[in-house]
């Protein structure tokens, strides 16, 4: 199940769907609970925003103006209407006005079909999301709103109407209980009919200040603050996978006001009173600050006592008679819209927020707006066409202006009349003709040239969105297209910018080796080498590294030694499940049973610690694995193979609020049907496109054929879904639900050792240690963020275990160092040199500490830190103060190291796009030497490569540093001394640099500018330990520098700013949610789909875009430039040359179809070709298929072709006498115009044709299909007695002269293009023509193979006869 609200995307013009009052959305607002509204806050009772939702863009009565408007405020759209206006102008055009406007209305009806669909289908999932329902408190005053609301007499008469037909489709009924069959949603008001019950509501009529009532599995309709749930302790667990992409449940906790929390029945909610003094809505999904103040118990209350609490009630809402202390409340209280309820039987919330004011809405900001690459090159080609129609139309009326005068002086007036009559002046004249120049040449910029381009790259995403090849099993997801106008910029990537975990890596944690009190455990081979330990001996050349590790010894060790210590109840002991195992754990942590043989010398124990107190640091270590973390467990039978939290829960009598998330139609009913329950398990296809469904409804409501495709997908690959591992030999199965993959790695690090966390309630934590359960009081839990970088908690130990209040802390090593105690300086020493190790091998690295604290020292403390967190503003930040105030005089104990391995395919991945000319950076925040290593095993750096590596604090420093490579690499300056070997030409280099330099040389535009100039030297960049910002900055500098192309590539919310700097931006939906995804312009589920995806969709689509534009700009100029000669030929008196029908036609039917098939069906070779010779991707980067330079032969070579058609039936009419008109007079113009028109429109298809690579049936289909339609058209056209042609058609065809001219001019129209192909492909071939020849080689050599099989299975002759045939 999904939530409704996966992503909104809310257009500009609906942020203000409902007045918002200046109480809601600008200061602090106060939410009561059956308590009076004091007169003296002067709130204005129900101005809170709905919490119906609306992305649709129109209704019924705006749709035609604001279309209109829309449509028109498009510069193209706008010149076409004024283009449309002049031609109706009688003085200017005498032609028909239907077929003027013709053109025109059926691009801007198109286009408003086109939007009309798209708005449905948001109208239609608004009415799904809003109708979906809840359960409400009823028969109770919400004191928040009026009792009676206010209608217009327009609102009151449709109420009426609406009411009228409702009685008409069902009867009345009695108003039923909670408890009771009530599928029909009511409508919430103050009215009071009875007692409190809970009733279905919908999501839309939500208020703020209501109770809400949410079973297992329902979705939070609006943001609520939790008063009770199911549990004792006042838990419950969410599902926040759509807001953050996480699947692991979180735990909420509500208000701990014993009062409050006691709540479970609607009389209880009735009587509960209590105000809420909340922070304004804003986008922050982490924080929030809110205070509850309990007004007194509810037995206590009386009607009679409203007056005098009136009387007394403060500014605040404050009675000092009766209320008690304010309560802290922070997000961990909070429950989201979008949030599902899991693993709680029920909870009762008050909605605080709602509709637009909720956080996810908050959030859900439009993606910025981009344009491709050849978008905006083809909008300065239709600005050189403007200027040129501009100098047509002024050549045309100087033209005209001196004709009149020369005719006017010569011949008198008798010609100025028959010329020019009722036109006044000679100015008046040519300002006629000027625009009528306008009109005749306007279709040199096409109008159907932006809606081919929009129908073609529709086709191209729905190409991308069906490619199998990019199809993943596992997460069962396609690559999606959200932004389907960027497909030509895929095949122009110069640069992609790459975050490391979860990108490169597959985010999925494993426990490899830690450092306790100075040694190393987990260091013996046991879960082999490192990805990154594997490029580190590629990096020195050497591959003979193998370790004879005899795993059989160690696992018998260690699970000898497991047993003697404990019986595993919780711990796994199947070799396949372990990466961490080494016996010196268990002989460290029991010395007197300890064998001494097992030691394996590394540690000598005399240098820092006894036995006794490293036995002690390794309980400590584990316990704080075990305890220091938010992880939420869920327990079930080692039998069990599905937990909780995965299967399908709903209640007799009602339907979760989830049911809406099917596309299927909502009832009123809202029963999940058998069927729906069947399909369900296969839904993670649908799952994953309703999140982005808001992106791509353009693709899904333009092809009808998307959802049969993707559930075609769906079931097809579900029959071989791979099966989960189960352990068996656990006893006890703990699933874990953490927030991030590293945590779930350390805990069951933990646990698989024997310190097994096995429950946890708000004030408490349940640990088995070696098989006893013991019980630690949770007093205080920091969590981490990104400014602190680390976390703690302070527990309370059980007295068997020594009692005292302790604090565990865990964070990044730099700042864990600098908190801890005096005199660990040996200590600190060794565990830095085996962090060093860890990072070295490619491991991510966590270093933990500890602190006993006095109870004294800790009260002082806990009543600042209760202070600030009862703070309203800059509660964060005050948090944060008290925490760096007991978060010192810490006691190191170690180290853990985790791995996060490379994801399937990435090094062949990365070498292929390298072949292709694409530079790659990788933007991490790990260690420099982790991120050295794991470029080595992606095959990012080589050994071959030369690696320049800026790194330090010091601005001087770094400026020195990246002064020496630019010396090196730029100016040929002599090297430093170490320098050992000289810079040879052909040396390919690799820059290195960490987040400390690279925020200096960002600072400083001299270095800046410096790094461009030294990328195109790099051919592989790695900045690492940077912050998001950075990453955004690296991208856009590149991006604005370089003028080139980019692409950034991540998986979590820290990459979403570089994702929307760069020109295309892709999201992995991975195992750190899905907002990069939201953010992203495609979406796929690993790095190596990114191959496909550019190399061969990429290639691909910036070959016929950039070809289809150039012809379409081709064929607009063939045609138009005939009127040139003809307007000088008839004294330039704005006569059109062809038949207006054939004006019109041209760009919309005769010869549009050849140019849309090879937008949407060109492939210059086969996807196989593209990937095994990556280097003609380089086309795209270096611009070759589209630039001005080729806009210019183009046109020129539309206007030689022009001429020789021109040309060729000029002279056959004007020197022929055979040549008779079908009224018996000597042919005409319209003969002569006529043969021009099919002769270019022939021309201008067959162009197409020579420009398509890939010959297919459709585009045999496609050629035929227009050359019947205009011979078709002038025979029919030219039958009707009124027809301008009539006849013209039968006699053209009978005639041999026309047919010789056609095949003349065709052929030597294209001679030039044909002379000059062929030169530039055998003389001076570019990459394709290359690959193209290799691919024909290889045809003829696969038939010549084929042939003489064929030759020896029949065997008509020897084998001998055969090679002589051959060859």
């Amino acid at each position: 199940m999904t939530s409704p609200t996966s992503n909104f995307t809310l257009p500009p013009a609906q942020e203000a769907v409902s007045e918002r009052s200046v109480t809601s959305s600008e200061n602090e607002r106060q939410v009561f609970a059956n308590i009076p509204i004091p007169d003296d806050k002067g709130q204005a009772k129900g101005k809170y925003v709905s919490n119906k939702i609306i992305t649709s863009k129109y209704n019924i009565w705006t749709f035609l103006p604001k279309n209109l408007f829309e449509q028109f405020r498009r510069a193209a759209n706008m010149y076409f209407l004024i283009m449309a206006v002049l031609g109706m102008i009688p003085a200017v055009s005498t032609n028909s006005p239907i077929l003027t406007l013709l053109p025109l209305s059926t691009v801007v009806f198109l286009t408003a079909c086109k939007d009309a669909v798209e708005d449905l289908n948001r109208h239609q999932i608004d009415d799904k999301y809003n109708s979906a329902t809840c359960y409400l408190l009823q028969n109770f005053e919400n004191v928040n709103y009026p009792n009676q609301t206010k209608l217009s007499i327009w609102k009151r008469i449709l109420l009426k109407i609406k009411l009228f037909f409702k009685r008409k489709k069902s009867k009345p009924r009695e108003d039923s209980n909670f408890n009771n069959d009530d599928n029909i949603p009511c409508k919430p008001s103050n009215e009071i009919n009875g007692d409190p019950e809970f009733k279905k509501v919908m999501w839309k009529d939500v208020r703020v200040g209501d109770f809400l009532y949410l079973k297992n599995g329902d979705a939070v309709p609006a943001d609520a603050i939790i008063l009770s749930t199911s549990e004792q302790n006042g838990n419950c667990f969410v599902e926040t996978k759509d807001l953050d992409g996480e699947t692991n449940l979180k735990t909420r906790r509500s208000v701990p006001v014993d009062s409050i929390k006691k709540i479970k029945t609607p009389k209880e909610c009735s009587q509960a009173m209590f105000w809420i003094d909340s922070e304004a809505p804003n986008s922050n999904l982490f924080n929030y600050n809110a205070k509850l103040t309990v007004v007194s118990d509810f037995t206590e209350v009386n009607p009679s006592q409203e007056q005098d609490f009136n009387s007394t009630h403060s500014g605040r809402g404050q009675n000092p008679r009766k209320s008690k202390n304010s309560i802290p409340i922070d997000i961990n209280n909070l429950l989201l819209r979008a949030h599902v309820i899991r693993n709680t039987e029920w909870v009762i919330a008050m909605t605080v927020f709602t509709g637009v004011d909720t956080k996810i809405i908050l959030n859900s900001g439009e993606t910025p707006s981009k344009r491709s690459r050849i978008e905006k090159e083809m909008n300065q080609e239709v600005i050189l066409n403007f200027i040129i129609l501009i100098i047509l139309a002024l050549i045309c009326a100087i033209g005209t202006g001196v004709s009149s005068y020369l005719l006017t002086n010569s011949k008198g007036k008798y010609i100025e009349e028959r010329v020019a009559p009722n036109q006044g002046s000679i100015g008046l004249s040519s300002f006629l003709t000027f625009l009528s120049g306008l009109i005749i040449f306007q279709n040199i910029i096409p109008i159907s040239l932006y809606i081919s381009i929009e129908f073609v790259k529709g086709f191209q995403a729905f190409f991308i969105y069906n490619d199998l090849d990019m199809w993943d099993e596992d997460a069962e997801i396609p690559c999606v297209p959200k932004s389907w106008n960027l497909s030509d910029d895929l095949g122009q990537i110069e640069y992609i910018f790459s975050d490391k975990t979860g990108t490169l890596t597959r985010n999925i944690m494993e426990f490899r080796q830690c450092s306790i009190g100075g040694k190393v455990y987990g260091r013996n081979g046991w879960a082999g080498k490192t990805d990154a330990s594997i490029g580190k001996e590629m990096a020195q050349g050497g591959d003979n590294l193998n370790d004879n590790v005899n795993k059989d010894e160690i696992w018998n060790q260690y699970l000898q030694e497991l047993k003697n210590t404990f019986d595993p109840k919780y711990s796994s002991t199947d070799p396949d499940f372990l990466t961490f195992v080494d016996p010196d754990i268990y002989r460290d942590l029991n010395p007197d049973k300890s064998i001494e043989e097992g030691t394996d010398g590394e540690f000598n124990i005399d240098d820092n610690l006894d036995k006794q107190k490293r036995a002690s640091l390794i309980r400590e270590f584990f316990t704080l694995l075990a305890v220091c973390h938010t992880v939420v467990v869920d327990k079930s039978d080692r039998f069990t193979n599905e937990s909780d939290s995965e299967k399908s829960i709903s209640d007799k009598g009602k339907t979760s609020v989830n049911d809406v998330y099917s596309d299927q139609t909502i009832e009123n009913n809202l029963h999940q049907s058998d069927e729906e329950k069947s399909s369900s398990k296969n839904s993670s296809l649908d799952h994953t496109l309703k999140k982005v469904k808001h992106s791509i409804t353009n693709i899904k409501s333009s092809f009808k054929g998307l959802e049969s495709m993707a559930s075609l997908v769906n079931s097809t690959s579900s029959k071989g879904k791979k099966s989960i591992s189960i352990d068996k030999t656990l006893v006890y199965n703990l699933d874990y639900k953490a927030e991030s993959p590293d945590e779930a790695a350390l805990v069951s690090a933990a646990k698989n050792i024997g310190f097994s966390f096995l429950d946890r309630t708000l004030e408490s934590m349940t640990i088995d240690i070696f098989g006893q359960e013991y019980v630690f009081d949770i007093l205080n839990v920091l969590a981490f963020n990104s400014s602190r970088k680390r976390m703690s908690i302070i527990v309370r130990r059980p007295e068997t275990l020594g009692g005292g209040i302790v604090l565990f802390c865990k964070g990044a090593d730099n700042i864990i160092f600098e908190r801890l105690a005096s005199g660990q300086e040996i200590l600190i020493q060794k565990t830095s040199s085996d962090i060093d190790n860890f990072s070295s091998d490619g491991l991510r690295t966590l270093t933990v500490a500890y602190r006993v604290l006095d109870k004294s020292f800790y009260d002082s403390w806990a009543n600042k830190y209760q202070e600030a967190s009862t703070a309203i503003n800059e509660r964060s930040s005050k948090i944060d103060a008290c925490a760096e105030e007991i978060e010192k005089d810490l006691i190191l104990l170690g180290a853990t190291a985790i791995e996060d391995k490379l994801q399937e395919g990435v090094p062949e991945c990365i070498e292929r796009l390298r072949g292709a000319g694409i530079k790659i950076w990788v933007l991490t925040g790990d260690k420099l030497e982790t991120a050295i290593n794991i470029g080595f095993a992606a095959q990012l750096l080589t050994k071959d490569m030369r690696l320049w590596i800026v790194k330090g604090s010091k601005k001087e420093t770094v400026e020195k540093q990246l002064d020496n490579v630019y010396a090196s690499l730029i100016t040929g300056d002599i090297l430093p001394q170490d320098e050992t070997e000289p810079i040879r030409p052909d040396d390919t280099h690799a820059f290195i640099v960490d987040g400390s330099a690279l925020a200096h040389l960002l600072d400083d535009e001299k270095a800046r500018l410096k790094i461009l100039e030294l990328s195109d030297h790099f051919h592989s960049v790695i900045c690492c330990r940077v912050s998001p910002l950075q990453k955004a900055l690296v991208v856009e500098l590149v991006r604005r520098g370089k003028k080139s192309t980019t692409l950034a590539i991540g998986d979590g919310a820290n990459d979403v700013s570089m994702i929307q700097a760069a020109n295309v931006g892709v999201g992995i939906s991975g195992q750190e949610g899905v907002q990069a995804a939201m953010a992203s312009d495609y979406n796929i589920a690993q790095f190596r789909y990114l191959k496909k995806l550019l190399l061969v969709h990429g290639h691909w689509d910036y070959m016929r875009i950039a070809e289809m534009i150039l012809n379409f700009f081709y064929k607009n100029v063939i045609w138009l430039t005939n009127n040139d000669f003809i307007y000088s030929y008839f004294r330039y008196s704005a006569n059109i040359f062809y038949d207006y029908s054939f004006v019109q036609l041209y760009n919309m039917i005769f010869t549009v179809a050849p140019v849309v098939v090879l937008g949407t069906t060109d492939q210059s070779v086969s996807a196989s070709y593209c990937l095994k010779y990556p280097s003609i991707y380089s086309l795209g980067i270096k611009r070759m298929r589209y630039s001005k330079k080729l806009f210019a032969i183009y046109f020129l070579d539309g206007i030689w072709q022009s001429l020789v058609v021109y040309f060729t039936f000029y002279f056959i009419y004007s020197m022929s006498v055979n040549v008779i008109a079908s009224q018996g007079f000597d042919a005409g113009s319209i003969e002569f115009s006529t043969s021009v028109a099919l002769t270019v429109i022939v021309t201008a298809n067959l162009f197409v044709c020579f420009n398509t690579y890939y010959w297919n049936w459709i585009v045999w289909a496609i050629i035929v299909s227009e050359i019947v339609i205009i011979f078709s058209y002038v025979l029919i056209y030219g039958a009707f007695t009124e027809s301008p042609i009539v006849g013209i058609g039968q006699q053209l065809i009978g005639e041999g002269t026309f047919w010789f001219g056609m095949a003349f001019a065709i052929s030597l129209a294209f001679l030039p293009r044909y002379v000059i192909t062929f030169v530039k492909q055998w003389w001076y071939p570019d990459d394709l023509d290359i690959v193209r020849q290799i691919r024909k080689s290889d045809k003829i050599a696969k038939e010549k193979i084929s042939r003489k099989e064929k030759l020896k299975n029949q065997k008509i002759i020897s084998p001998t006869e055969v090679e002589m045939i051959q060859s």
